[in-house]
């Protein structure tokens, strides 16, 4: 194994240093990180690892997400060994201590930098929603306008009742759904991948970022979309977050919104928090 960088923020040394303590417990035939990383994927159902993961992972330069420790202590229990194991709970503090930038001050500098680009990559995608929004009313328009030139060969037809459709129709409705789900997908993929990772910090700065920059109706299906993934606690945060930084306005639509989904239990925590 290469030399773990003594540049390396020192909640990466010490979580490198632990698992590279774990590796020669591990069973016969991990041996290798191509084999790690193929056992790995194997069993968690992962097709997204690598031997280069696998390597940053025991060398520091990337902090391993909470699944892999947690199938590498697991793994670990099968082999053959005389060593005592490090509890899990060990593990995982390491982790989350490795994931807590508060005592680097390189650390913070990047993650405001993330945070500013995520924010400019959201507005763009906001407005470009928006103005998608815009494009469709207007080729609605033209539509219902350019339906009305054959009126004249059956003028009876316009003295005739309207017919109620099974779906009522508000004009470009079904568009501002549309794009309220695809904001939704956006920032929910963003958010679970970095929940997943342990990243706490850079998902509760897409959320912050997100709230800043999107509709109430989009944030409401934020929350939908990531209840519907079990990222519950990324859910609580984006409500926490939107009720102490976003005006009464904003907060009263959110809280309508999500009564909308039959949320209600959100809709209270929400309203709840922005009273205190």
């Amino acid at each position: 194994m290469a030399a773990i960088d003594p540049g390396l923020p020192a909640g990466n040394k010490k979580l490198a240093e632990a698992l590279r303590a774990m590796r020669p417990m591990l069973p016969t035939g991990l041996e290798t990180y191509t084999a790690i990383a193929a056992q790995a994927a194997k069993d968690c159902n992962s097709e997204h690892l690598s031997k280069t993961t696998i390597s940053r992972y025991f060398s520091g330069k990337l902090i391993a997400p909470g699944w892999f420790i947690c199938w590498l202590h697991a793994t670990m229990q099968l082999g053959r060994h005389a060593g005592t194991p490090p509890p899990l709970e060990d593990l995982l503090v390491l982790q989350r201590s490795a994931n807590n930038p508060t005592d680097c001050s390189g650390c913070n500098s990047l993650i405001r930098e993330l945070g500013r680009s995520e924010a400019e990559r959201l507005t763009a995608t906001s407005r470009r929603w928006h103005l998608e929004r815009i494009l469709a009313e207007c080729l609605d328009r033209g539509r219902r306008a350019g339906s009305g030139a054959g009126g004249q060969a059956r003028p009876a037809s316009r003295h005739r009742p309207p017919i109620t459709l099974p779906v009522p129709y508000h004009r470009a409705d079904r568009q501002d759904e549309v794009n309220d789900i695809r904001a939704a997908d956006y920032v929910t993929v963003r958010v679970s991948a970095l929940a997943s990772q342990q990243n706490h910090h850079e998902a509760t700065a897409a959320l912050s970022n997100a709230a800043a920059v999107l509709l109430p109706a989009e944030v409401a299906a934020v929350v939908v979309s990531l209840r519907g993934r079990e990222v519950d606690d990324e859910a609580e945060t984006l409500l926490q977050g939107y009720a102490r930084d976003q005006s009464a306005n904003d907060i009263m639509s959110l809280a309508c919104s999500l009564l909308e989904y039959e949320l209600f239990s959100d809709a209270e925590v929400l309203l709840r928090a922005a009273v205190k």
